[in-house]
């Protein structure tokens, strides 16, 4: 059964479904749909990036749950993978290691939010949500939502597939500092951003189908990436492709090329590295 389709979103196509689309799941329109059957005859691997980037996000969970983490920030969180894929979603991967663990999921579309509401239903005495600007992260820590975490203890940060639709260096940038002023030591923010480094011109024929349907969207290069990070330290392996940060089985079906984006773990500049090694 598909979602009946809201006349405030009828204009445009949005990230959130189109991943979704991506991803097989239901939570999409027709012309998400459109929009995503154009992507993948420009890229046919694109299904399978989707599928490495929401395996990251529970890989990367547990492996800060294992590192002492408990308490999660979900920025720019979408909707929850569909079942069929058998990946855990953030706050599943963490309760693995952590039952104790607690994580508030943030987006700007409030149809998203409502969705992330239905889908921690008896379970939001401890989890959060909240409908915000990311890039607005003071709002939305003073949330009373974001207040079930608990300001001065260690946070793990998730933009997994955020900072590619947010195009404006400066306002990337500001992001970043804003968390890093605002998180406590040993804290650690997860990060996947899409490149052109890989495919090139498939990456600007992906971004240019992108824009054309009323979306802004910017790969990275590299160097671009690691200079949004700095001073933020690197976790070992560093900035690699994503498959590459931590392998799974989905990396062995999908080569470096065809990832298309890099995927990193970045320290709070005050904590020493070998507390997450």
């Amino acid at each position: 059964m598909r979602l009946p389709l809201p006349l405030s979103s009828a204009l445009v196509p949005a990230e959130p479904r189109v991943y979704d689309y991506l991803l097989g799941g239901k939570h999409n329109y027709q012309l998400d749909r459109v929009l995503g059957d154009r992507l993948v005859s420009t890229a046919d691997w694109l299904p399978r990036a989707a599928q490495l980037n929401r395996a990251f996000g529970s890989i990367v969970v547990a492996h800060l749950a294992r590192s002492g983490i408990h308490q999660f920030l979900d920025l720019g969180c979408g909707y929850p993978a569909p079942t069929f894929l058998a990946v855990p979603n953030p706050h599943e991967a963490a309760a693995r290691i952590r039952p104790d663990a607690r994580i508030v999921h943030v987006d700007h579309d409030p149809v998203v939010a409502a969705h992330a509401v239905a889908f921690l239903s008896g379970r939001h005495d401890e989890h959060g949500v909240v409908c915000g600007d990311i890039r607005k992260i003071g709002d939305v820590l003073a949330d009373a939502e974001a207040r079930k975490l608990d300001r001065d203890q260690r946070t793990g940060v998730l933009l997994n597939d955020v900072l590619p639709w947010i195009p404006d260096d400066a306002e990337a940038h500001q992001l970043l500092a804003d968390l890093r002023d605002v998180l406590p030591a040993g804290s650690a923010i997860s990060i996947t951003h899409a490149t052109a480094d890989m495919r090139p011109a498939e990456a600007r024929e992906l971004a240019a189908l992108y824009e054309q349907h009323g979306l802004a969207f910017r790969p990275r290069s590299y160097a671009e990436v690691r200079a949004l990070l700095d001073p933020w330290p690197l976790a070992e392996p560093g900035l690699v492709p994503t498959g590459r940060w931590q392998a799974g089985p989905l990396h062995a079906q999908l080569p470096d090329a065809q990832s298309g984006a890099y995927a990193a773990v970045v320290l709070h500049p005050d904590q020493p590295r070998g507390n997450h090694a």
